[in-house]
């Protein structure tokens, strides 16, 4: 005997897994969940590539943003310098330059007060001490006496006083003697620009005002070397005449700058390079920067770093659509999964129950046509015994004993059952077949009725049943099949006597309405629960109760009766209550009574 090796939980886990995959496979829900998670991911890829060219787009408005801003700057600063440059040549084309010239050099730029933020533009000469006496014989014939540099102290080897100031903005204060060299910020940006021969920026300085408080500013230099410029950096520092310059305040000076930019989108901080404290920050930066992303730029500016931080608003740099789009696409995407995935399910799930239905359908027919052709060759040997069976009763064949005859009667009775079941079976396979049709005539129904209760009062009688009759006074006539009618109302009335227990009360009744006939069997029989009326109709359905056991049945009776009903285009209702008996109803379409008798009627 060869012993059974267990399996290991390994190879059970794996058999389990793929036992599962494959019902999975076979399963309706596979193509649709197979489709759904492909178009998932093709959304959660289009997703990724608006995501990707939303990201771009941002990216490019931003840098058209900063480029306006910083082209802006740019553009705003270098026409300062231009002013600037003319003042130098102003120097170069004259041996002396009075307080006049400078004036009227300076009206002539009428646009000046289209440039704001500017304080002030001066000139500012390189003396030594030993030329301060002449300086201060030249400003006092300029209208300036007691002409003094300051700080004085401490005494200095060379000094770039101010000697004339162009006032541009109403808080620029008189600077007249003030020493630039005397302050090393100032100094280093007017020695680079003496170095370099070119125009130089100071980092963050405390301008001066009249009303005394310090704005933040910044101060641009040109140098003056006479009439040539020289060429070398020995030259340069050896000829420094002076400086002609410009003073900015900050905060008027990027206000035009700001204005012309849209503030809900854009906003900019600058610190110069080395320097820890901002130069400027627009009034906005602060609110944007809470839902803003920033953008980081290094721009030189005459010989100073500015970093420039941009806060920028990304909920409004592009429209609406575009910020929406990746959101769009994964939505989409799901809901066309979803869809998608839900239509072949429907169709497949429809494929699927058509091809049940018709496996069901040729499974009925070959039933049917079984039981059809079952039925047929048993009723013609039955039909054969109870003829036989009735001709000996009968004395065809000499006379019987009593026993003799009490033993055939209980086979010819045997048989009729027997035919009759056969008979049921038939018209069960030719409903299914959908073989019926009807052959209606105009019937009293009240007499059809009665033909009915007379044929069963023998079993009502052996019952000891009480059988009240209510039929209607008056003819109800109807178009019916009768032979097929009259099987509906057998099996009704025999289920009464059946399932009622000895002594019970049976009543048997007919009414008429306009339209509508109804024929009703009411008994006080075991009845039946409310969570069993939908059963009763069934075929081969027979109710568990306390007469089931003893009565003979094939639990196709109700069913065929019916659809036998129902072919007559009736219906058939019922009312019942466990252990209080029941009421069949069957109602059916009547021939309309004549005008004249409904009148007569109501005259009556």
């Amino acid at each position: 005997m060869v012993k059974a090796v267990p399996m290991d939980p390994f190879r059970r886990a794996v058999t389990a897994a793929l036992s599962c995959a494959k019902s999975v496979y076979r399963s309706l829900y596979f193509p649709p969940t197979v489709i759904c998670a492909a178009i998932i991911v093709a959304s959660i890829f289009g997703w990724q590539a608006a995501k990707t060219s939303l990201a771009h787009d941002l990216r490019t408005a931003e840098d058209v943003r900063v480029a306006t801003a910083e082209q802006s700057v740019r553009s705003y600063i270098s026409s300062y310098e231009q002013i600037l440059r003319g003042g130098v040549g102003l120097f170069q084309g004259s041996d002396q330059v009075t307080r006049n010239d400078w004036a009227n050099y300076l009206n002539a730029f009428t646009s000046m007060r289209n440039y704001p933020g500017v304080q002030g533009i001066g000139y500012a000469p390189v003396v030594t001490p030993d030329q301060l006496p002449a300086l201060q014989d030249f400003m006092a014939s300029e209208g300036t006496d007691n002409f003094a540099i300051y700080p004085a102290d401490p005494p200095r080897a060379v000094y770039a006083p101010v000697i004339y100031l162009q006032a541009i903005a109403a808080t620029a204060p008189p600077t007249y003697g003030f020493d630039m060299y005397s302050q090393p910020t100032r100094k280093a940006a007017m020695l680079a620009a003496r170095d370099q021969n070119r125009t130089t920026i100071t980092p963050r300085i405390e301008l001066m005002s009249s009303t005394g408080a310090r704005p933040v500013g910044f101060n641009m230099y040109a140098p003056y070397y006479g009439p040539s410029e020289p060429a070398s950096l020995a030259a340069r520092q050896q000829n420094i005449r002076g400086y002609v310059y410009a003073s900015f305040r900050a905060d008027v000076f990027f206000k035009r700058i700001v204005s012309e930019l849209n503030k809900n989108i854009l906003a900019f901080q600058i610190t110069v390079q080395g320097d820890k404290l901002p130069l400027y920050t627009s009034p906005s930066y602060a609110s944007i920067s809470k839902h803003a992303g920033f953008v980081d730029r290094s721009m030189d500016v005459y010989g100073q770093t500015w970093q420039m931080r941009y806060a920028i608003n990304d909920q409004l740099i592009v429209s609406s659509v575009q910020l929406k789009r990746p959101g769009g696409v994964l939505f989409f995407g799901l809901f066309t999964a979803i869809l998608v995935s839900m239509i072949i399910y429907l169709v497949l799930r429809g494929r699927a129950k058509d091809l049940t239905t018709q496996k069901e359908r040729a499974v009925e027919l070959a039933k049917d046509e079984l039981l059809s052709l079952a039925s047929h060759q048993l009723r013609t040997p039955a039909t054969g015994v109870k003829q036989y069976v009735g001709m000996v009763l009968q004395g065809f064949a000499g006379d019987i004993s009593d026993e003799q005859k009490a033993l055939l009667e209980k086979a010819y009775a045997s048989n009729d059952r027997q035919l009759r079941i056969i008979n049921e079976i038939l018209h069960l396979a030719k409903i299914g077949s959908g073989r019926i049709v009807l052959a209606k005539t105009l019937t009293n129904l009240n007499e059809l009725v009665g033909d009915v209760i007379n044929e069963q009062r023998g079993d009502i009688a052996a019952a000891r049943h009480t059988l009240k009759v209510r039929l209607a006074k008056k003819p109800i006539m109807a178009n019916v099949d009768t032979h097929t009618l009259r099987m509906a109302i057998e099996n009704l009335l025999s289920n009464a006597i059946k399932y009622t227990a000895p002594g019970g009360k049976i009543t048997v009744g007919t009414r008429r309405g306009r339209y509508r006939a109804f024929i009703s069997v009411q008994d006080t029989g075991v009845g039946i629960g409310q969570g069993d009326l939908d059963k009763i109709f069934r075929q081969f359905s027979r109710l568990p109760n306390e007469m089931s056991q003893s009565v003979e049945g094939t639990g196709i009776g109700l069913y065929l009766a019916k659809h036998l009903v129902e072919l007559h285009k009736g219906a058939i209702q019922v009312v019942s209550e466990s252990g209080k008996g029941s009421t069949f109803v069957i109602e059916l379409p009547a021939k309309a009574e004549p005008m004249r008798n409904l009148t007569a009627s109501k005259k009556r």
